[in-house]
């Protein structure tokens, strides 16, 4: 193997800066808001942020270094067809603004899980906010690894550095400035995400041969197919797992996780809510769709020759590694380009992380201690000061998680899987919760119990049987290092043919059970359908009579469409009085009164 290139002096001091500039960001707005420091102030940035910041927020809270450098791996192997899940997550986008965000506005909550509480009852709420912590813990640790063992692969970056550092500042700052610096430094760090594809677009482009080229050399390796509408469950990209997941990922993530939610429970209204929500479709569209393409870009340099083969010589041992080993091999020798990309690359995962980090601190605060404490004994500043210390305290654990994980073949297949365990069921509850009038709390939990266990069960055998899909035929005969292990084992098998003392016996790889089998894309969709058929069965058999009013603020106003109830003013000043009171009291309150009324 070839040494591996070393970053330069440049490289060192454009990486250093970016993280200076993120640790600045904190500081200022710790300086500048410590005089109205306060839990609104901390958790939603006052609720006054406007609509740039956020979507830019939203965006690279959405996209982090696992696309990045995790889609081009993906396109390079298997084609553009994972492309589909910007049909999809338009679409979800847009019916989360409409379906979830008035519902929370309407209830002034500060996290989506306090919705869950005034909707069916604390345990829910406790329950969710509890999968969401777990959730988004390995999910951090999967979003930090993966630029660090990417990038120390092919450079001289150690990984323990690498994660101590980066985790480390992405702790302080989100620590220090709480919202409103997370904010403000992702619209930072998207800057450097889009100059660093811009300029792997420039060397890359020219480096292939041109546009032409790169789409002849793509549609000769098969790598061009969109519309395979092929009905299986096994294939790794499908037209119909891609815009599934896309649809189903997008109504989770901005509809029901506190990560994204949380960017635009920031702002004044539900109208500007959701108007960056809507916006931010087309930057997040953007850059999912130039990571897809740069795959196509890479696949053209590398047609005749693929680095992972040539493992020997390029030291790149996994598809995730190609966009940082091209990146390392080709900006070397140019001062400082190569830490902008390095930059850019971490960028994504720091915007991720510390958003993860706020929506944890806040969930904790909001979700678990504020109910178990006497409001006496909390005051604003004992509040802030917990929430502070709750962001260093997951900022450690996500440190220390990242160190636990263990190699996997495509960073993509772990960090999909991870989310959609929780994700499908949680989103699930939250379809039952603000589109139906039915369910208790009781029936809630049993089929959240369920889904949860069904879809950990596939989900942990897609991960654990090491099955992999067929990838798209792959080239190495370019490769200078393979050409004389070929004479090698040409000349073996002659000697095998002619003495006839060589044989080899194949052993058949034990075939893993049908469902863990299934493509890593569905396991979201799969969570949420069986999740909406447990709760419904337990609905059926427990509390099919059991309704919340029809005017509730609970439910979602598109659910208006289909459900029909008595007059809105009927209940308007029952529930107004009643307003700490769950629904399903108010409803039950109403029917007595009703029966009385009938009777007199």
């Amino acid at each position: 193997m070839d040494p591996r290139p070393n970053l330069g002096i440049m490289d060192y001091v454009v990486i250093g800066a970016s993280l200076l500039i993120s640790t600045a960001i904190g500081i200022k707005f710790q300086i500048s808001d410590r005089r109205k420091s306060s839990p609104t102030e901390y958790l939603l940035a006052g609720k006054n942020m406007s609509i740039f910041p956020v979507v830019m927020s939203i965006t690279v809270t959405m996209i982090s270094a696992i696309i990045i450098i995790g889609h081009t791996g993906e396109t390079f192997r298997y084609g553009i067809q994972i492309i589909v899940v910007c049909f999809g997550f338009p679409i979800g986008t847009v019916l989360a603004a409409y379906i979830f965000l008035p519902v929370y506005f309407n209830c002034n909550v500060s996290t989506t899980y306090e919705y869950l509480d005034h909707r069916f009852g604390k345990t829910t709420r406790i329950a969710i906010s509890a999968l969401f912590l777990i959730q988004m813990m390995l999910f951090m640790s999967v979003v930090l690894y993966a630029p660090v063992i990417a990038l120390s692969a092919v450079t001289d970056l150690s990984i323990e550095v690498s994660i101590l550092v980066f985790g480390a500042v992405c702790t302080f700052y989100c620590a220090v400035g709480g919202l409103r610096a997370v904010i403000w430094t992702d619209v930072f760090q998207a800057g450097l995400m889009f100059l660093c594809l811009i300029v792997m677009y420039i060397k890359g482009i020219q480096e292939a041969g041109g546009v032409l080229n790169i789409y002849e050399k793509s549609a000769k390796g098969k790598r061009l197919e969109i519309f395979d509408f092929e009905e299986n469950f096994i294939k790794r990209y499908t037209f119909l797992n891609s815009f599934c997941r896309g649809l189903f990922g997008a109504l989770a993530y901005y509809g029901t996780s506190q990560i994204e939610v949380q960017r635009m429970l920031s702002m004044k209204s539900v109208n500007k809510a959701r108007a960056a929500l809507n916006w931010s479709i087309i930057p997040v569209a953007a850059l999912v769709i130039l990571c897809t393409l740069f795959g196509l870009v890479l696949y053209t340099i590398f047609h005749t020759c693929d680095p992972v083969a040539d493992e020997a010589r390029t030291g790149v041992s996994r598809h995730d590694q190609l966009a940082p080993y091209y990146i390392i091999t080709r900006f070397n020798h140019l001062p400082g380009v190569t830490g902008i990309c390095v930059a850019g690359i971490f960028s994504g995962s720091l915007s991720t992380i510390s958003s993860a980090l706020n929506s944890l601190s806040s969930v904790t605060v909001v979700d678990f201690i504020k109910p178990a404490c006497k409001a006496s004994t909390l005051s604003e500043k004992k509040i802030v000061l917990i929430a502070k210390m709750l962001s260093v305290l997951y900022g450690i654990i996500c440190i220390g998680l990242t160190f636990a994980v263990s190699k996997v073949d495509s960073i993509v297949t772990i960090s999909n899987t991870f989310l959609s365990i929780m994700e499908g069921p949680i989103l699930a509850v939250y379809f039952v919760a603000v589109l139906s009038r039915k369910g208790t709390e009781k029936n809630i939990l049993v089929g959240l119990i369920l889904g949860v266990i069904f879809t950990a069960w596939i989900g942990a055998g897609v991960l654990s049987s090491g099955y992999q899909p067929p990838a798209l035929p792959l080239n190495s005969s370019g490769c200078p290092s393979l050409q004389n292990i070929s004479n090698v084992f040409s000349n073996f098998t002659s000697i095998c043919e002619s003495g006839g003392q060589c044989s080899s016996v194949d052993i058949e790889p034990s075939e893993p059970f049908f469902l863990y089998k299934t493509s890593f894309l569905w396991v979201s969709t799969f969570g949420c359908f069986a999740t909406l058929l447990f709760i419904g069965l337990a609905i059926l058999f427990t509390g099919y009579r059991d309704v919340i009013p029809a005017d509730s603020k609970y439910l979602s106003p598109v659910a208006r469409f289909w459900i029909k109830g008595t007059s809105f003013e009927t209940k308007q000043n029952l529930s107004n009085d009643l307003k700490e009171r769950n629904d399903l009291d108010v409803q039950n309150e109403i029917e007595n009164t009703e029966k009385v009324n009938t009777s007199v």
